[in-house]
């Protein structure tokens, strides 16, 4: 089970200037989380849309903060909007996500449990945001 924190989100980032950590073997907390605050944009998308890794990123905190969703029907719509397959979304993309937020005890803030629900029957209906 997921500890939630009280806290807002964190604004400090350490010494991170927020390009290529996310190519990093071993990625930082202070990386993933500038970059699900700010956007996983450049190099840091590692050749997928930003706007793909804004949604992978969204469902995979849901995983990591014990927030359900339907999982097949989210994934269906993913693949009806960006393509690739089931597995291509679980793993290289939601899994990923949630490995990461999974390894910062504090991820789990309520600004970012209550931003997860309010997407979540956008993602349902198919409906991403194009944020980038």
């Amino acid at each position: 089970m997921a500890t939630v924190s009280l806290n807002v989100v964190a604004q400090d980032y350490g010494n991170y200037l927020g390009k290529g950590g996310m190519s990093a073997y071993d990625i930082k907390r202070n990386v993933y989380e500038y970059h699900y605050d700010k956007g996983f944009t450049g190099e840091d998308a590692m050749g997928w849309d930003p706007n793909l890794q804004y949604a992978w990123s969204r469902l995979g905190a849901a995983k990591t903060c014990n927030v359900s969703y339907p999982s097949e029907k989210i994934i269906e719509q993913l693949i009806a909007k960006y393509g690739e397959n089931t597995l291509t979304h679980e793993m290289v993309g939601i899994n990923f996500h949630a490995a990461q937020s999974k390894a910062n005890p504090s991820f789990c803030t309520l600004t970012r449990i209550d931003e997860i629900k309010d997407l979540l029957p956008a993602f349902e209906a198919g409906n991403f945001p194009k944020k980038f």
